[in-house]
């Protein structure tokens, strides 16, 4: 990858790359000014090697998930970039009939030009040294038949090529690698692509049947070509084609001096040739002068795709990783916590003996930079093969497009290593400082600090800032119409002031909660509510990262500041439990006397399950709302026809085709014209925008269940406001996708929204926008009446009757008619016959089901795919777990052996411990269910996802998903307390008392 979140990964690098020598140098420091120092700090990281293991294994999660997601988009960007090159080759630049917009200029199926503009183009740039070579090329989809296999395809693109100018393009090969002369190939020989000749199942000397305006042609393969550009490939996922020599092409297609664009090869290679499409261009634009063609960026433009494509799932990558990071970070806070605690008297002997309180920190940060060098170095490491899984789950999903080629780029381990020492030195350095301060005699004395009713003036001054900068981020959020920086001040508001007002007195415990209550509350209000109490502001994917850590951070200060009510619960258990009671007394008592330890390691828990919960929970919600009945729109399968040849009605076809219409209930039909072939704008303005474009005729209204999300003043019903459309050329209505809201905008900036309307409302008043078709400049305004629900997600675009549709678009790009079939009938297997015998139409027919199913399955494939990345953060409270019980049975070794010697068993000493993770865990796992949960059902049940029907909410829980969650977090707290659990349970009592 180039740029990471617009930035140059090359300048995150040299940052980077400074920082990490600062952090060297601070330890080159140490060891050179005070190495006795250094060297105990490096002895405590030797001492103990099984601690030591479980350190590095926290501190490594950090620099893992950097490197993962850094590692999956250079695997994205390499793998489609790969792609793109090998169909382009050496085509740079596409010249086609201008329509006014070069990001989304293209080839058109079925608009030709004159042959002789591309002899006229070549003589312009003759002697250009950027352009090496000009080849006038003609295609168009046609259907093809093997009758040998009985395999069909409805539409394959047939490429007519000029030999003579196919030199600078690199020349035609087989898939052996043998060059093939086009002109020495016998009268009706073509060139199959693989692609194609896989889906026919074709060799070389098989005899093909091409249809064109509906008359059979035989061809016959002399040779199977890879998949590029010149053999019908123009983007992955596609049948293919097959390529002749241009003037036997001209003629099989019956376009006699007609091409469909003119291919332009950049001088050098093909992967640096795109580098110079700026100039050439420019070069192309002058020798066309006022000509009204084109030039496309088509191979700068594919690639900057795969770049940007990379990019957003590298940031979607590093965004939900943001958890498990905190996650990390609080755990390297918790083990320098632990650490210090272990040796506090010798800490307070240290300090007795002369030791300054800084040299205290620089031992720690010795200690810390030891662990850090080494765990990212592992991290990264580690990132690297977890990048290569979800690089094999991705080439699984998405194979029928592009190849997934694991790929590593050293740049982007320098930057995962880079930064995870960075981030991990840093969170060391605070936490070395703040363990640092201690009262000497308590340290050598082994007692705690004692608890103060008023706070010292350090949490004043603190609580004071934090409100100032809380007020201030709220203002700026508010200024902005940001909800980032609102939110964060909002929640962080009421918490400053609760640290403020401990100053004084006040009850800690009173104070907490009021303060986490209210940013629960914030978080947590109903939709409606929330946007009557505060103001409605634009926010993106960051939220969900700012609400996990707030609501987290709100609820861990509830439970830890009340959680003596456990004391009083545990009291219950008394009669029934008697046995156990000590064990159960103890297990509560130790966590609570420690609440910055457990409310960390609580958190820990909480926000990774908080994180997972939410996914999950989204993912079946938006699953079941985009792939429910209303997806299809009532409709069973849709035939699909590219080719503009004459074709009879959809019904008169099928008949005298032989299809069995006995099971056609209804019929429909959507003509459309792709974003790239249209115009649209707001009325009254001047910028034109892109959008698809149907014109529906009267039966596909009859027959659709299309429900409105939201309707126009004046409408009453959605039949209403189909009925209008129908009878009324000048009325429209749009799918949700153009309105602005809370959803992610897919596309291109160029894509229209729709002004004066909001996702999330009930009604709107008729808006009028314009249309128009870019070739002929014909233009029409029309009033958009109502907003299509988003759960109807098989039909989008802006819709109008056939009436206003013929009134400005000369022919659709392509035509889909749909099908409603009876009872019982087996869709699957009917879509196959209708394809079969509608293919000398080039129908091409699929089984909306299936191709929902199909749709639903990568899209939750990727889904699952990164919710198993985000697991990655239980690996951090698994760790949390392990230290803190390994700690605990080291810090609390002489208790133990009072335990035992006032008639505690081993088992209850064990089951103390047990009792002790297994509550810890329980309340992260359940904090962060319930408020994932909660949270959860507050966005799907939203105005903005359930719309304007009136009907009630459908909110699903994925129990079965949650349930495995929250399994194998108790079950891994289980075995991570087991084992120190069962080493405490046999520490002999003599030798714990005389520990020290």
């Amino acid at each position: 990858m180039e740029n990471l979140f617009g930035i140059p990964m090359q300048s995150i690098m040299i940052a980077l790359l400074v920082a990490f020598g600062l952090c060297l140098g601070v330890g080159g420091w140490i060891y050179l000014r005070h190495r006795i120092i250094f060297r105990m700090g490096i002895r405590n990281a030797r001492r103990r090697p099984a601690q030591t293991s479980l350190i590095v294994i926290g501190l490594m999660l950090s620099t893992l998930i950097i490197a993962a997601a850094l590692t999956t988009g250079d695997t994205l960007n390499y793998s489609i970039k790969s792609t793109v090159l090998d169909i382009l080759e050496h085509t740079d630049e596409l010249v086609v009939p201008a329509n006014g917009d070069d990001a989304e200029a293209n080839v058109q199926p079925g608009v030709t030009f004159p042959q002789q503009v591309a002899a006229d183009l070549e003589a312009a740039l003759a002697g250009d040294a950027v352009i090496d070579g000009v080849m006038p090329v003609l295609t168009q989809p046609v259907p093809i038949l093997n009758p040998k296999t009985q395999l069909s395809e409805p539409m394959v693109t047939a490429v007519g090529i000029d030999p003579a100018a196919l030199g600078p393009f690199g020349g035609l090969r087989d898939i052996e690698g043998n060059d093939i002369e086009l002109t020495a190939l016998p009268e009706g020989a073509v060139v199959l692509g693989k692609t194609t000749a896989e889906r026919l199942d074709a060799v070389v000397g098989d005899t093909l049947t091409v249809y064109v305006e509906n008359e059979p042609h035989d061809v016959t393969v002399a040779a199977i070509a890879s998949d590029s550009i010149l053999t019908g490939m123009q983007d992955p996922g596609q049948a293919g084609g097959f390529v002749m020599a241009l003037d036997r092409a001209q003629a099989l297609l019956e376009l006699p001096g007609q091409i469909s664009f003119i291919a332009v090869s950049n001088a050098g290679g093909v992967a640096d040739g795109a580098e110079a499409t700026d100039a050439a261009v420019t070069a192309i634009e002058q020798a066309l002068g006022e000509a009204p063609y084109q030039a496309v960026r088509v191979k700068q433009r594919a690639l900057d795709m795969a770049e940007e494509g990379a990019n957003v799932f590298t940031s979607i990558f590093l965004v939900l990783g943001l958890f498990s990071i905190a996650a990390g970070i609080l755990l390297i806070f918790l083990i320098f916590v632990l650490l210090a605690a272990e040796r506090k008297p010798e800490m307070g002997m240290a300090r007795a003996v002369g030791m300054k309180r800084r040299q205290l920190t620089e031992m720690f940060l010795a200690e810390g930079i030891a662990y850090d060098l080494v765990s990212a170095m592992i991290g990264a490491a580690l990132g690297v093969g977890v990048a290569f899984v979800i690089a094999g789950v991705m080439g699984r999903l998405v194979g029928e497009f592009f190849d997934i080629v694991p790929t590593a780029h050293w740049r982007s381990l320098v930057v995962a290593y880079s930064l995870g020492v960075v981030v991990t030195f840093a969170t060391i350095a605070i936490s070395s400082w703040r363990v640092s301060r201690l009262n000497i005699v308590r340290a050598i004395r082994d007692i705690p600090e004692p608890q103060r009713q008023r706070a010292g003036n350090r949490w004043l001054i603190f609580g004071i800032l934090g409100v100032v900068l809380g007020a201030l981020l709220m203002w700026v959020g508010a200024d902005t119409d940001k909800l980032f920086p609102y939110s964060i001040g909002i929640s962080l508001l009421p918490l400053s002031l609760a640290a403020a007002l401990r100053r004084f007195g006040l009850p800690a415990r009173l104070l907490y909660t009021v303060a986490s209550l209210f940013v629960l509350t914030y978080w947590l209000l109903p939709d409606s509510l929330h946007q009557k109490l505060f103001p409605v502001l634009s926010g993106g994917m960051e939220m969900f990262f700012v609400s996990g850590v707030m609501m987290v951070a709100a609820a861990t200060m509830a439970i830890i500041w009340n959680a003596e009510v456990a004391t009083s619960l545990v009291g219950l258990l008394g009669r029934t439990f008697s046995r156990w009671l000590p064990a159960v007394k103890t297990a509560v008592a130790y966590p609570l006397a420690s609440k910055g330890r457990t409310g960390m390691t609580i958190a820990m828990f909480s926000l990774i399950v908080f994180s997972l919960v939410m996914m999950a929970t989204i993912d079946r919600n938006f699953t079941e709302l985009f792939s429910g009945e209303e997806a299809a729109a009532g409709w069973d399968i849709a035939a699909t026809r590219v080719a503009s040849d004459p074709m009879p009605a959809f019904d008169q076809a099928l008949a005298e085709s032989g299809v069995d219409t006995s099971k056609v209930a209804a019929t429909g039909r959507l003509r459309q014209v792709a974003s790239y072939s249209s115009e649209i704008r707001m009325a009254g303005t001047q910028e034109w925008k892109r959008y698809t474009i149907n014109g529906v005729d009267a039966a596909f209204i009859e027959h659709s269940h299309l429900p409105v999300k939201i309707r126009a003043t004046g409408y009453d019903s959605d039949a209403a406001i189909w009925e209008a459309l129908r009878q009324n050329p000048d009325l429209a209505v749009i799918d949700g996708f153009a309105l602005e809201g809370p959803t992610v905008q897919v596309g291109s900036p160029s894509n229209f929204i729709l002004q004066g309307v909001q996702a999330g409302d009930t009604t709107m008043e008729p808006i009028q926008v314009e249309i128009g078709d870019p070739l002929s400049g014909r233009t029409r305004t029309v009033t958009v009446i109502g907003v299509l629900d988003p759960k109807v997600s098989m039909i989008f675009g802006l819709f109008v009757n056939d009436a206003a549709f013929d009134q400005v678009f000369a022919q659709p790009n392509q035509t889909t008619y749909y099908v409603q079939t009876q009872p019982g009938t087996d869709d699957v297997a009917f879509a196959k016959e209708i394809k079969a015998k509608l293919i000398a139409y080039g129908v091409q027919a699929e089984s909306l089901e299936k191709l929902i199913e199909q749709e639903t399955a990568i899209s939750r494939g990727f889904l699952l795919l990164i919710e198993g990345f985000m697991a990655l953060g239980l690996v951090v409270g698994i760790a949390a777990l392990g230290v803190i019980a390994f700690r605990s049975v080291v810090e609390r070794r002489q208790q133990i052996g009072m335990l035992r010697a006032i008639g505690y068993q081993r088992s209850m000493v064990a089951a103390s411990f047990l009792i002790e993770s297994t509550m810890i865990t329980v309340l992260g796992v359940g904090s962060g269910t319930i408020l994932g949960l909660i949270l959860s059902r507050n966005l799907m049940t939203s105005d903005e996802f359930t719309g304007s029907s009136g009907a009630a909410a459908t909110f699903l829980v994925p129990w079965g998903t949650i349930a495995l969650f929250v399994g194998i977090a108790l079950a891994a707290g289980l075995l991570m307390a087991y084992i120190p659990a069962r080493k405490a349970a046999s520490v002999p009592i003599a030798d714990a008392l005389r520990y020290e």
